[in-house]
């Protein structure tokens, strides 16, 4: 299923929707937009703590397709 770019959150030092793998200042790695809108009209999005849970939900995902 497509997601909207409306109801992507904008990242304030790109001016685009987050892309995956961009790092925040706090080391944070954005993974993906979840296909549910929050009460603030954003849709959810999934972050991981470091380069290795990002790295083993990126090897999960690609054994399972």
């Amino acid at each position: 299923m497509e997601l909207k770019e409306e109801h992507k959150r904008i990242n304030q030092i790109t001016g685009q929707p987050f892309e995956q793998g961009f790092v925040d200042q706090t080391g944070r790695i954005f993974y993906s937009y979840l296909n549910k809108i929050g009460n603030d009209g954003w849709y959810l999005e999934e972050w991981k703590r470091d380069q290795a849970a990002f790295d083993a939900k990126k090897a999960r995902e690609e054994t399972e397709s």
